[in-house]
């Protein structure tokens, strides 16, 4: 099978933009998910601190929020949405937990949010932020917690990255397409010396022109023009080789003739 330098071009243009696109495809699904969960995390603090506005306690030492955030989903038991105040004999929580509790985070701050991932209740992943709370310097040190379910922004992912392949496939076909133009005008000035090449062979002292093609393909055309000038140079010697061995031959077969005629 004869190889094509078009053929091979063009697999390897389209190639190069299938993995380069692939590689975009992973990226932004990765920087999607990451924005998505800077933006969780600054809702969760909002509500963590309408939690802290509501937060008091009674002359009884009993915790609670009044008033409790008034999202929905908070009252929603296992909705994905979860918010807890817990110390030393102190659990505080929303409806949404039920009967279950959220786990100690990891306060990697000291004074303000921490956030992270962990495993949460109703099997979920979760996704928290946390902050040390204490309602005056003699009363104890508290952990507000508000997490939400990770399944969310896994999902808002996966549709995302979906939507993105197809407009990346779509891209990647309009950029194969532009790819094979290219292709098709960078080989044009090989067409261009195939076609002088016919003119070289009506014609032994016809030369072709650098100046015609452009910088990459001139050493081509300055190579056939010398190529060229040695096959005329080699038609030329030969000639006069035949010239002169005409002329050697002329004499004796002139004798050769006579003495014919006399026999």
């Amino acid at each position: 099978m004869q190889r094509s330098l078009r053929v091979r071009l063009l697999i390897g243009a389209a190639c190069a933009i299938f993995a380069a696109l692939a590689i975009a495809w992973v990226a932004m699904g990765f920087l999607f998910e990451r924005h998505t969960l800077r933006r969780v995390e600054g809702e969760l603090s909002t509500r963590g601190m309408e939690v802290i506005s509501g937060l008091y306690v009674d002359p009884d030492g009993t915790f609670g929020v009044d008033p409790a955030p008034a999202e929905p989903r908070f009252n929603t038991p296992a909705s994905g949405l979860y918010w807890q105040v817990s110390g030393d004999n102190v659990l505080v929580r929303s409806r949404s937990l039920w009967d279950e509790r959220l786990p100690a985070p990891e306060l990697r701050n000291a004074s303000g949010w921490s956030t992270g991932a962990i495993a949460g209740p109703f099997d979920q992943q979760i996704f928290y932020v946390a902050r040390p709370v204490q309602l005056n310097a003699g009363g104890p040190r508290l952990v507000l917690m508000v997490a939400a379910d990770r399944a969310s922004v896994s999902a808002a992912r996966t549709e995302f990255t979906r939507e993105l392949a197809l407009f990346l496939l779509l891209l990647w076909v309009t950029l194969s397409a532009a790819a094979w133009i290219q292709v098709q005008l960078g080989l044009r000035p090989l067409e261009d010396v195939r076609v002088a090449l016919g003119a070289l062979r009506q014609q032994a002292s016809a030369r072709l022109s650098e100046r015609d093609y452009p910088a990459e393909a001139a050493p081509l055309a300055n190579a056939i023009n010398e190529l060229a000038t040695a096959r005329e140079n080699d038609l030329e010697q030969a000639k006069r080789r035949a010239a002169d061995l005409a002329h050697s031959l002329k004499t004796p077969l002139s004798a050769l003739a006579a003495q014919t005629r006399r026999a």
